[in-house]
């Protein structure tokens, strides 16, 4: 690939991203101001990727900058000021039609373009983590992107094997927006006396790789809790609040696996959930003495009479795994029906189409449904 690439920011996203390029043959550039991030960056492409030195150059600073790069992703802190600061000194030093994005997860497109004079050439290349795994890269389009550079974007994200959706900008574009009812609906029932191990098991029984709790401990509670208040402060939607359960968590330094506590302590072992067949079950059910909820899983069962005879009638249904409790209401149900409704207000505001909506939580979330179109 004869195109050449600048990587700004060399963190955690930023490397994976550098790591991406050099595997499908482009000539990188990378720069970052902490050399303990360029030396961080330098072992993981030891460990990840062959013969790759000849198609790296690492800057000292910005003046080094190839003028005839192609392609430019900023990938520096989650700071809309650094980020804007960045972006007037970067413009100047690029031919016209440089492509310059930021792998922003949360801030606005728009607002960050205006730190350019030609803002058609600037758009978010959202990569999910780890960049080297994950399929899926949203495509955020501002006000002003033209059509000729987001054509010349999707062929260079198509080069490196990945699935794209294209969406306008919006607070947490598709996947953060549509995710935040996951945790948000979750943490709002521990807030009102629901045990999170409870939540996260029936979340897991019925199909979700992991349960809110678990998930916030591994992407860091101050990272998600980051994320939901961008969001609300840029919607002013009551849904959206952040929890102050995070809030609290973060003033203990209790961020997660990256401390050894979160809303759990580790190391711990997880609960897994093997499923072998998926059943003709979808929805809520009513039986006579017990109610069911299931997305063809396993089965949460709630408002039941007789542990034993419940256990025995579900097991007869053909579901393998399942989990009791004694509340009127799904926890399962409650949390999908929000999910749901958010997804419905990202296509109900032309956002993103029903396809890319539907592709983007299916590869960027793992969630085990269609968030349009399974549930009406």
């Amino acid at each position: 690939m004869d195109k050449k690439v600048l990587v700004i920011g060399c963190g955690t996203m930023g490397r994976g991203i550098i790591a991406l390029f050099l595997k499908n043959n482009y000539f990188v550039q990378i720069y970052d101001e902490n050399k303990n991030a360029i030396e961080r960056t330098i072992n993981f492409l030891n460990e990840n990727v062959e013969n790759y030195s000849k198609n790296l150059k690492i800057l000292s600073n910005l003046n080094e900058i190839d003028r005839e790069t192609d392609f430019v992703i900023e990938a520096i802190i989650e700071n809309f000021e650094e980020k804007f600061k960045l972006f007037k000194i970067l413009e100047p030093l690029l031919k016209r039609d440089t492509i310059i994005s930021t792998n922003t997860s949360s801030l606005s497109i728009n607002e960050l373009s205006e730190a350019l004079n030609y803002r058609e050439r600037f758009l978010g290349v959202h990569f999910f983590n780890p960049p080297l795994i994950m399929k899926l890269v949203e495509i955020v389009l501002s006000s002003w992107t033209s059509q000729n550079f987001l054509e010349k974007t999707i062929e260079i994200i198509k080069s490196l094997s990945k699935e794209i959706v294209i969406c306008k900008d919006s607070p947490g574009f598709i996947v953060n927006r549509i995710a935040r009812p996951f945790y948000l609906t979750a943490l709002r029932m521990y807030e009102n006396g629901i045990d999170f191990t409870l939540i996260d098991r029936v979340m897991k029984v019925i199909g979700f790789k992991m349960g809110p709790f678990e998930l916030m401990d591994l992407i860091g509670i101050d990272i998600n809790y980051s994320v939901s208040k961008i969001i609300y402060e840029k919607t002013g939607l009551e849904r959206l609040k952040p929890s102050k359960i995070q809030e609290e968590m973060i003033k203990k330094g209790f961020l997660g696996i990256k401390t050894n506590k979160g809303f759990y302590e580790y190391p711990r072992n997880y609960e897994k959930f093997n499923f072998k067949t998926k059943l003709n079950f979808f929805g809520l059910y009513e039986k006579e003495n017990f109610k069911f909820f299931t997305i063809g899983y396993g089965a949460e069962i709630f408002d039941y009479e007789n542990e034993n005879q419940t256990v025995e009638a579900i097991r007869n249904l053909g579901f393998e795994h399942f989990v009791l409790h004694n509340f009127k209401f799904s926890i399962a149900k409650k949390i999908i029906d929000e999910i749901v409704f958010e997804a419905k207000e990202v296509y109900k505001n032309n956002i993103a189409s029903k396809e890319d909506i539907n592709k983007a939580m299916k590869l960027g979330t793992n969630y085990p449904f269609n968030v349009i179109g399974d549930f009406k």
